[in-house]
């Protein structure tokens, strides 16, 4: 049942020879990793503004300098970024940049900022699209949160269905967003410069000078203006994504996708300047901006779906980039060994349904606000950032060293350019939305990156006491003493039986907890006939505890045979259905789990595998039951009117 549904939802299981042909084409590439870019500009503008308007209408005329300053940023950090991919090409971006030339602790930032960004990126973008659609139709505003956490579990399913399937779904729509926008930022500057286009009749007011309080404003404006760059990474974290040659192709998507944000990014926030927009409750910027050029017709709406599907599809670049990340860093061991195994249709699934379930959550939690979301976001996207190309610095540094006439002290000067100026923007970030929230942020990174040391620590351990160099194997093996633990005499203890005597052991003991008198006397009778002559040793327990007369007694049996290696042989029968194994204790299951931490005693599982019976059949049974029932009814109901009629005639009679 549980194979069908899977495969209903996400497809049949792909081979691994299969992983070649699940690339993306450069126009597919595009589409699912700009998708982050191209939507952080439905609500970059708006993040500007809505700081700038709390000092009045008067900063207003700042945000296109904030944009233009912001677009100029962009093209710093891609510049740095295609450096990147050439240098790795095999992905994992700032990750393999930081361990490869900043050391261990510099990679593990990198690494849970990403991870934290990814996850904010999702939720944000989600959250953002489904604002989109209650500005258009405000009848759903109260749903909104049902209908994020819907869509994370449609994204979810359609990238488990994989890479090729997932790019053909996602393709159209950052396409159509994109043209739209073009079409409203041309067609927008071409009413507005031919007069056919008024801004608002308030107007704003030029402020002579900056004060103190006013310059802190534009500068928190500035920063959350900067969540336009988030996303930019993606790219370099899913190299391997493309098709053959995979660098020189994530290059070109990189700079199509740095020239296309800037234009729609510092065309929307001109479109604002020009005709005055300032933020509305209820209704976005671009929302503002559509009506105002087109009213409200057919293309207005074109332009909200549009924006609202690219909002929502956004949070499909995480879904690209951090299973893809999370792959890495568990192959590096910091992360669950799951993380790194593909699933049935060659993705990264783990990390795919942990970034739905975290994403959700945080949609549920935050009542799918977008603005109190963002104060979270791009601090640990512009540690990732600044941290990679201060890591790029180091690399060309040393290229220098070895190639002294080679090309790259200009390459040096661009990664030291975008490391510098991202380093600032990422200290005006954080302090500007400290007090919003973004506190959290460092000692959420500092608990990630300690859980990710305690992983890799667990695994250098496990590798350690497994290895056959460090404790070679004993040339002479100890004694095995095999205690059979019998909860009752049926044929999956006679199969224990058997099972314990073919390890030939030095002692053999079986053993039953006496919890039901009644029953321990049955135990007996029957391992006299059957226990092939073993001695049956009776545990009683007053308490009717299971496991802690049993540990007991090993601990008893450990101290008299020293030497001995001690095997505890637990005949378990399996049900033939999953659903039948809550009916049965879990006695099995609770003493491997008490005595896990025993070396020296080890534990071998029977099991008696159950054959399906007819008799459970769910609708065999419940057709026999409704029959039993109507014919109980049938038969109460006969008996019930013969008795009537046996008193009505002698009612009848006596008078």
């Amino acid at each position: 049942m549980f194979k069908k549904l899977k495969n209903f939802l996400i497809g049949n299981t792909l081979p691994t020879t299969a992983v070649k042909h699940e690339r993306l084409s450069n126009p597919q590439g595009l589409a699912i990793f700009a998708s982050d870019s191209l939507s952080s500009t439905a609500y970059a503008t708006e993040e500007i503004l809505l700081v700038l308007v709390l000092a009045g209408s008067s900063l207003l005329l700042y945000s296109l300098p904030i944009s233009i300053a912001i677009a100029g940023l962009i093209f710093i950090t891609v510049l740095s970024y295609r450096q990147i991919i050439h240098s790795h090409p095999m992905g994992g971006g700032a990750y393999e940049v930081a361990k490869k030339h900043l050391g261990e602790l510099p990679s593990l930032l990198v690494g849970a900022s990403l991870i934290f960004d990814y996850i904010l990126t999702a939720a944000v973008s989600v959250s953002a699209g489904v604002a989109a659609i209650t500005s258009a139709f405000p009848q759903f505003f109260d749903y909104k949160t049902a209908m994020g956490i819907g869509v994370i579990f449609f994204l979810m399913v359609m990238n488990l269905r994989g890479v090729r399937e997932s790019g053909k779904l996602f393709t159209v729509p950052p396409y159509l967003f994109t043209g739209s926008l073009f079409i409203m930022i041309g067609v927008g500057a071409f009413k507005y410069f031919s007069g056919g286009l008024s801004p608002s009749a308030s107007g704003l007011v030029p402020q002579e000078g900056l004060g103190l309080a006013s310059a802190f404003i534009v500068i928190r404006a500035f920063a959350a203006g900067c969540t336009a760059m988030t996303g930019l990474e993606a790219t370099a974290d899913g190299v391997q994504s493309f098709k053959p040659p995979e660098a020189h192709n994530a290059n070109k998507i990189l700079i199509w996708m740095a020239v296309i944000l800037s234009i729609i990014f510092a065309g929307i926030s001109a479109l604002a300047y020009l005709l005055h927009i300032v933020p509305q409750p209820g209704e976005t910027v671009i929302s503002q901006i559509g009506r105002n050029i087109f009213g409200e017709g057919a293309f207005y709406f074109l332009i909200q779906s549009s924006t609202a599907l690219i909002l929502l599809l956004a949070a499909n670049t995480p879904f690209a980039g951090l299973p893809k990340l999370s792959s890495i860093l568990a192959k590096e061991r910091y992360l669950p060994r799951q993380f790194f195994t593909l699933g049935s249709r060659l993705v990264y699934a783990n990390g795919i349904i942990a970034l739905a379930i975290l994403s959700g959550i945080l949609i549920y939690a935050f009542d799918a606000n977008t603005h109190s979301l963002i104060p979270l976001y791009a601090v640990g996207v512009f540690i990732g950032f600044t941290l990679a190309q201060w890591g790029m610095v180091k690399h060309w540094k040393e290229q220098l060293r070895l190639h002294p006439e080679g090309p790259y002290r200009i390459k040096k000067a661009i990664s030291a350019i975008g490391a510098i100026t991202t380093g600032i923007v990422l200290f005006i970030v954080f302090i500007s939305k400290f007090s919003n929230g973004a506190w959290i942020v460092p000692p959420s990174l500092f608990l990630l990156i300690v859980l990710m040391r305690v992983i890799h620590a667990h695994y250098r351990s496990v590798s350690s006491q497994l290895s056959l160099l460090k404790n070679p194997h004993p040339k002479i093996l100890p004694q095995r003493t095999v205690i059979l633990l019998v909860s009752g005499v049926h044929q999956g203890t006679i199969k224990g039986l058997e099972a314990a005597k073919n390890i030939r052991p030095a002692h053999l003991k079986a053993v039953h907890v006496a919890i039901d008198a009644e029953e321990t006397e049955v135990v007996k009778k029957l391992w006299k006939k059957y226990g092939e002559g073993v001695r049956l040793d009776i545990l009683p327990s007053p308490e009717r505890n299971i496991i802690e007369p049993l540990i007991n007694y090993v601990e008893r049996l450990d101290k008299q045979w020293r030497d001995d290696t001690i095997i505890l042989v637990i005949p378990e029968f399996v049900p033939s259905r999953p659903w039948e194994h809550v009916l049965h204790s879990q006695t099995a299951m609770q003493l491997r789990w008490a005595l896990s931490h025993r070396e020296d005693v080890e534990i071998l599982d029977v099991p008696y595998r159950l054959k399906h019976h007819s008799s459970l059949n769910i609708a065999r049974v419940t057709m026999y039951t409704l029959k039993d029932m109507l014919e109980l009814l049938w038969s109460e109901t006969y008996r019930v009117g013969k008795k009537a009629k046996r008193t009505f005639n002698r009612l009848k009679n006596s008078r």
